[in-house]
């Protein structure tokens, strides 16, 4: 009888231990579930043409991280700075479209792949505007932090676009 308490007894933890850590993929698989949304409310948002989206999702010291970007742009700090810089990319670009293609989560990040498309009409930084069209994949890592955004590296083929939009190679000067 004592043995077979011991094993209701190391059954029902077993049990408990089980259910425990059940619950606790269950609130993991979750917040990773809401932070896809949150993702995607967000490209919506943007796509639809509301920028003061940023405002609710970004936490108030958001980053941004681009290597990509001139030496200025490389990081990117605070709501302010990158709502601005959002829309002198969406004022330069008609047309513009940016497509979640897949996303994962893994706890507090989310990884994702875009396509964005879009005629560049307008000037970025000191490039003029070229009306050619573009096709850019993004590679964007999210850092969510209470709900917010608080931190974004994203990657491209800065050299891709920059040879769709006929910048590159860059045309040699005549002077000697």
């Amino acid at each position: 009888m004592k043995y077979v308490t011991v094993f209701i007894v190391l059954a029902a933890i077993l049990m408990l231990s089980a259910l425990s850590g059940c619950s606790q993929n269950s609130a993991a698989r979750e917040m990773e579930e809401r932070n896809k949304a949150l993702m995607k409310r967000i490209h919506r948002e943007v796509s639809n043409g509301n920028l003061e989206i940023f405002d609710e999702v970004l936490a108030p010291d958001y980053v941004r991280h681009c290597q990509a970007m001139p030496p200025g742009l490389q990081e990117i700090h605070g709501t302010e700075t990158f709502k601005a810089f959002v829309a002198d990319f969406v004022n330069a670009v008609s047309n513009c479209k940016d497509e979640i293609d897949f996303i994962i989560a893994d706890s507090n990040m989310v990884a994702y792949v875009t396509t964005t498309t879009g005629v560049q009409t307008g000037s970025m930084g000191d490039l003029p505007p070229s009306n050619k069209e573009f096709m850019l994949k993004n590679i964007v890592i999210q850092r969510i932090e209470n709900g917010k955004v608080a931190e974004t590296w994203i990657s491209w083929d800065n050299v891709a676009m920059l040879t769709q939009l006929g910048f590159f190679p860059p045309v040699e000067s005549e002077e000697p």
